[in-house]
């Protein structure tokens, strides 16, 4: 039986009045300072699941106590000593590799000081939530009718290790690539490589979140801890992929804009008949993309050090995917605010983005 662990941490006060109901009585300040003393700890067992070639893995899924704004609050040094400690917890229970979650994923470097420190192997599991943003977006736009060699892709987050790789990857597609990111110089370099490998697309950098009202789809995979998109950055019949975790793009975007598809980045499949619990918050079978990459390494007894630091190569992105199709996992459809979209939901959608359209004429 192959071990893995995975951390997660409360997404904001509600997830800490799921386990405690006191929390609600008390001011949000009171209850951080509470959380980032208490340690970390084991919130739920995973079984079931079964690769395609006949291993079978198990995992716990372990609570760092803090909340999101926390780990970019708080001192570093503080900040990935308890995360070390959470991996801790994990080995103890019998995990040999470790998937940092969310917020975790991002102090040290992307995961570098804490797989120096840890003594069980960690991954940030961005490669295969590349993989799977890369298929969603690409599947969206399809179903969209959107022809990419004519249209125009944002990234935004571009910068950082999921959103380089996917812009580098799906920019030969498209006829024009806007990244979107903080530092400039970064987004220059990116720029670069893109315009060297591509030197029929255009490609454009900004630092202003509202260059993305131009693009056909928009993949955003930002590190802010509220959503960063609004109903009005978007133009009608665009394909937003939302690959952030909290996310990106708000409800009151999808609620507001029935002309736009919002999907769900980075959802796959999980083989065999597991059940991962109330903290993934997606139905029976199905994991984040982060999650799988954990568990797909620990199937293939791949106990190492995998995706750590910003930058992915296409190599690793793969390898992930050879990896993916071996053990039966696979992107989970097309997923909108943790809900399927029908084919005939989106249907709706393209044809709500052609009447605005035609109103506009």
């Amino acid at each position: 039986m192959e071990t893995f662990g995975f951390l997660v941490h409360p997404m904001d006060i509600e997830d800490v009045v799921k386990k405690y109901k006191i929390a609600k009585k008390i001011s949000p300040k009171v209850v951080g300072s509470i959380l980032k003393r208490r340690r970390p700890f084991v919130i739920s067992e995973v079984s079931g699941i079964k690769s395609k070639t006949g291993a079978e893995a198990i995992g716990w899924f372990i609570v760092v106590p803090f909340l999101p704004h926390q780990f970019t609050d708080l001192d570093e040094d503080y900040v990935i000593e308890k995360i070390v400690k959470a991996c801790d917890v994990g080995r103890k229970e019998g995990a040999k590799i470790i998937g940092l979650g969310a917020f975790t994923a991002i102090p040290g470097g992307g995961g570098k000081l804490v797989a120096q420190a840890s003594r069980v192997p960690v991954t940030t599991g961005n490669t295969y939530t590349a993989v799977l943003a890369n298929e969603g977006a690409k599947a969206a736009a399809r179903k969209m009718g959107i022809e990419p060699a004519a249209s125009t892709l944002a990234v935004v987050g571009a910068t950082g290790s999921i959103g380089s790789i996917s812009a580098e990857v799906l920019a030969k597609d498209f006829e024009q690539v806007i990244l979107i990111g903080r530092d400039k110089n970064r987004l220059e370099t990116l720029k670069e490589r893109i315009a060297k490998d591509n030197e029929n697309v255009a490609v454009m950098i900004s630092t202003d979140l509202s260059a993305i009202r131009p693009a056909d789809v928009i993949v955003t995979v930002t590190g802010a801890a509220k959503a960063v998109i609004s109903p009005d950055d978007v133009k009608a019949g665009a394909v937003v992929c939302d690959v952030a975790r909290p996310r990106d793009v708000s409800e009151i975007l999808a609620r507001r804009r029935n002309d736009v598809l919002v999907i769900d980045g980075g959802i796959a499949r999980v083989p065999g008949n597991p059940d991962l619990g109330h903290y993934v918050g997606l139905p029976k079978g199905m994991a984040l993309g982060c999650m799988a990459e954990t568990i797909m390494l620990a199937l293939d007894q791949r106990y190492e050090n995998y995706t750590i630091g910003k930058d992915i190569s296409r190599k690793k992105l793969e390898e992930m995917s050879q990896i993916a199709a071996k053990h039966g996992f696979r992107l989970a459809g097309l997923r909108g605010f943790e809900k399927k979209l029908s084919d005939a939901a989106i249907e709706k959608i393209r044809q709500n983005a052609h009447h605005e359209a035609v109103a506009n004429i």
